[in-house]
């Protein structure tokens, strides 16, 4: 599962089926954007080379948006921030792309509807409540355990401002030390720490 797909069963209201979290920058897009980039790093198919980020395009990838995200990449060097905005703009809408996908797994529903300005909307009320467990629990072992993946979903959690919300005082400190960590990567880390912590710095900046 993506990265994205795991911050957003934990992000989406599982009642109203809403996106919902305290900090409106950056937003779901460019969060989406970030996920992604990661996911590439750690499939090693994204390097950061002297601040720019370096495509290995040659073989497919199994998932449609890391196969977009990838192409755009592709054939060019853009530092991470400009790599981010062209993912979020070349691929929007990414959140209804990200939720849709949950949606033809049966993991949420899908409600359209009609707000008061009569424009159509959409909402994902949860249907796995073990897929949103599994979920969270992802981000609660994240804040002890050496995973890319789940520092991602602590990243993604920190910057949008729901980290203490689903973190317990005794998992919230080391969590927030994880990312901390990420201020003081050395040039020798594997490439998928130092593509996040360039992805952080992009975020925060």
């Amino acid at each position: 599962m993506l990265i994205a797909e795991h911050f957003f069963l934990i992000a989406c209201d599982p009642r109203t089926g809403m996106l919902s979290w305290p900090r409106r920058d950056p937003d779901a897009g460019e969060l989406v954007a970030a996920s992604l980039l990661v996911d590439l790093a750690v499939r090693e198919r994204v390097h950061l080379h002297d601040g720019k980020l370096r495509a290995e395009a040659q073989m497919p990838l199994n998932h449609p948006l890391l196969s977009d995200a990838l192409r755009l990449l592709a054939g060019q060097e853009t530092p991470v921030a400009g790599g981010l905005n062209l993912i979020a703009r070349e691929l929007s809408p990414l959140p209804a792309k990200v939720l849709d996908a949950l949606f033809r797994r049966d993991l949420v529903h899908r409600i359209e509807f009609r707000d008061w300005r009569l424009r159509k909307r959409v909402r994902y009320p949860l249907r796995s409540v073990q897929a949103r467990n599994e979920a969270l629990q992802l981000l609660q072992a994240a804040a002890r355990t050496d995973d890319a993946h789940g520092l991602a979903l602590l990243l993604l959690a920190e910057v949008s401002g729901i980290l203490a919300a689903h973190l317990n005082a005794h998992d919230h400190a080391p969590a927030v030390q994880r990312l901390l960590a990420l201020n003081h990567v050395e040039s020798w880390a594997p490439q998928s720490r130092r593509v996040l912590a360039a992805v952080r710095e992009a975020l925060l900046a």
